[in-house]
């Protein structure tokens, strides 16, 4: 099983009107196959100036059209549905919301609705501050009284919590309060490269300490240094040192107009990491968590802490 836990190709199918089958794509079915990825986090990302929710839904709809359209795809609501998928040759699609404000007029049932759809992940900020909780690229603000009911709702759906683009504040509360593991689907380490949307140390415990998993994201200003996937591989062995292999995990952030690594323009060639982690000392078996065996155990702790009841805490 491997698991990318970030694409933006739902924009790009969006934009360009095409099928995930279309040329051209960084993470479209060829470059999935190619790379050996079979699970696929596809985010629901709503541009700031458009009606969020309208924008999610069309998002959606060409999203279940492509399931409907093409035998290779198919939605996966569970770990044990992805391996089924996996084992029958098949993409497992899984849906992530980037950012609440694509539910900002509906909050939780808009959340709930949603999740009905087979959304799998929520992703409380994109890059600026919204009613649930501070951005990384806003006023360092944490989770308001709306975001932590949402982060108690999603506990209760089984919708793992992800703080990609949160603030270090949001980031930590929502650790301190989530009953259910969280992950940053697509997050590099601010100790080796200094940018507001990689995570701090203590960032990276405090999601290891839920249980959560960190997605290696690609975007050359995140990965800095040589920008290459040995620099990739350098931001993964810094999350294991901090967080234990247990943590990190895979999410490209393919199709989200990122700058590539200078020796990887798709998910075609995402198997060149592999080597590169085994040279650092990285084993077999660890290795096997960060293609997706990592990601699979948090969403099945996710899902089994839905339908219990909150903590309480205000």
């Amino acid at each position: 099983m491997q698991a990318d836990l970030h694409l933006d190709t739902p924009t790009q199918l969006h934009r360009r009107n095409v099928g995930l089958d279309a040329t051209g794509l960084e993470a479209g079915l060829a470059q999935l196959r190619a790379g050996g990825t079979n699970l696929a986090v596809m985010a629901l990302w709503p541009p700031r100036r458009t009606d969020g929710e309208a924008h999610v839904d069309a998002l959606l709809t060409r999203m279940e059209a492509e399931d409907a359209r093409l035998d290779d795809v198919v939605l996966v609501r569970s770990p044990d549905e992805a391996r089924s998928a996996a084992a029958a040759g098949r993409v497992g699609i899984v849906y992530a919301l980037e950012g609440t404000h694509g539910i900002d007029r509906s909050g939780i049932p808009g959340l709930e609705r949603l999740h009905a759809r087979g959304l799998a992940l929520l992703g409380l900020t994109w890059t600026f501050d919204t009613r649930f909780a501070g951005s990384s690229g806003g006023k360092g603000t944490g989770l308001t009284a709306d975001g932590r009911a949402l982060v108690d709702a999603a506990n209760r759906l089984g919708v793992l919590l992800d703080v990609s683009h949160a603030s270090r504040a949001t980031t930590l509360e929502v650790c301190a309060r989530s009953r259910a593991p969280v992950v940053a689907s697509h997050s590099d380490a601010h100790v080796l490269t200094a940018h507001p949307r990689n995570l701090e140390d203590d960032e990276i415990r405090a999601i290891a300490a839920t249980g959560g998993v960190i997605g290696l994201n690609l975007h050359r200003p995140f990965l800095g240094g040589t920008g290459d996937l040995a620099r990739a591989a350098e931001h993964a062995t810094h999350l294991k040192r901090v967080g234990g292999a247990g943590v990190v995990a895979l999410g490209t952030d393919f199709d989200g107009l990122i700058v590539p690594p200078r020796d990887l323009p798709d998910s075609g060639g995402i198997a060149a990491l592999w080597p590169l982690l085994t040279a650092r000392g990285w084993s077999a078996a660890e290795i096997e968590g960060v293609r997706g065996a990592n990601f699979l155990r948090a969403w099945q702790a996710a899902l089994a802490t839905a339908g219990t009841r909150a903590s309480g805490t205000p």
